[in-house]
């Protein structure tokens, strides 16, 4: 098993608290590849092949890389959001959403929660795990 460094772990707390930015570069970026910007048939008349138009558009979207990733990263974060608990969806929320005044530092979390800050980082590191292996981090 690949361990998690703190750079990844950094990375894969950012990836949960700007999920939205992503889902929205998504967006942008399906339009990007479906939307079709040359014209098709220049010169030429009526094509003898029959068109696959919803192959043709999961062929292009699979292709890319930048598509793949994004997908993931927001497949994921969805999923992780999903099967959490309530315990970890409530420190998901207060840690990378609504976060109030205080809770910045793990230390704040732990004291809102009522346990240790070790114990935090523990199911940080657990629900850190967990996306990693939902998006193909690791």
């Amino acid at each position: 098993m690949i361990t998690i460094e703190r750079h990844d772990i950094r990375k894969l707390e950012e990836y949960i608290q700007h999920v939205e930015r992503y889902r929205k570069e998504l967006k942008v970026c399906e339009y990007e590849l479906l939307e079709n910007h040359e014209p098709e048939n220049v010169g030429a008349g009526k094509s003898n092949l029959p068109g696959n138009p919803i192959e043709r558009q999961t062929i292009k979207k699979l292709s890319n890389k930048r598509y793949v990733m994004l997908s993931n990263i927001v497949n994921g974060v969805d999923k992780l959001v999903e099967e959490a608990d309530e315990d970890t969806l409530d420190m998901i929320n207060k840690r990378y959403w609504e976060c109030p005044i205080g809770c910045y530092e793990w230390e704040d979390l732990a004291e809102y929660f009522g346990t240790s800050k070790s114990s935090i980082l523990r199911r940080r590191n657990a629900m850190i795990n967990k996306l990693a292996e939902l998006i193909g981090y690791v």
